[in-house]
């Protein structure tokens, strides 16, 4: 391991750390690193396992929902009662969105991670993240955990199906989609953060066997651990940002960001 590693791979942990939870597109911007800079970004599986460690952080961040949730969950199965139907009903309504990224992605896993991955094609996509957040910039919801419809999900599921493609936000698409259903802003926020669990666990187990292979071929695993331990802790931080700054409908910050990275990219490639 040369230092050159190290920092590459520390970066890397910080890109993805600060832009997988934050309304602006991980995979959009390792790609700009790569383009732009000629940082040398890892296969896809390097991808997920950095998502994992925004797994873990969202796991620590929504620790207390996340226990509640499953607890009612359990609890108003075994015996409905009015006091446990609202997690029960936000836990039915994750698993329903979480099933357009999983067909979507199934099927055109090999077409967004090939001709998608095209820098203008990148430019284009976080133009329309930028565009989708400053169209909901104000919008103000009233939804809480148990009212989340059937049809809201689908569509904050579709939502994220979209962002399969790099440029587009994750977090962003589900949030802006939450919103525009008029679910309350930390409803939406915690809902769009519950999506990613599913599919980033889906993602882990698909991709374990070539992340672990690739660890030991080339003998990366304290660089791995380095990466993954940097993004967690960036993860975090950027999670209790993006909290406060949906809460406060500060999401204009966001829009002007990534519509002026797209302009950039668009003119400059």
């Amino acid at each position: 391991m040369t230092i050159i590693e190290l920092l590459q791979y520390i970066l890397l942990g910080i890109i993805q750390g600060a832009t997988e939870p934050l309304p602006v597109s991980s995979s959009g911007h390792l790609r700009i690193f790569s383009y732009y800079f000629g940082l040398d970004v890892p296969d896809l599986h390097f991808e997920v396992f950095l998502n994992g460690a925004s797994l873990f952080a969202v796991l620590y961040v929504y620790k207390t929902d996340l226990i509640e949730m499953f607890q009612d969950t359990i609890n108003h199965v075994r015996k409905p009662a009015a006091e446990t139907a609202d997690q029960f009903r936000l836990g039915v309504m994750v698993i329903v969105g979480t099933i357009p990224a999983v067909i979507i992605g199934g099927l055109f896993r090999d077409f967004i991670g090939g001709e998608l991955t095209e820098i203008h094609y990148v430019g284009i996509a976080l133009m329309v993240t930028g565009i989708a957040l400053w169209l909901i910039r104000n919008l103000k919801g009233h939804k809480l955990d148990g009212e989340i419809t059937y049809k809201d999900a689908v569509i904050v599921g579709l939502a994220q199906a979209a962002a399969l493609i790099p440029g587009i936000s994750r977090s962003g698409a589900t949030i802006v989609a939450a919103l525009a259903r008029k679910v309350e802003a930390e409803t939406a926020l915690k809902y769009s953060f519950f999506l990613s669990i599913p599919v980033s666990v889906g993602s882990l187990v698909l991709e374990a066997s070539t992340i672990v292979n690739t660890i030991v071929d080339n003998d990366a695993l304290l660089l791995y651990i380095i990466s993954f331990i940097t993004s967690v802790i960036v993860s975090i931080i950027a999670i209790r940002l993006l909290i406060n700054v949906v809460t406060r409908g500060k999401l204009l910050y966001f829009a002007i960001y990534v519509f002026v990275v797209a302009v950039i990219i668009l003119i400059v490639r």
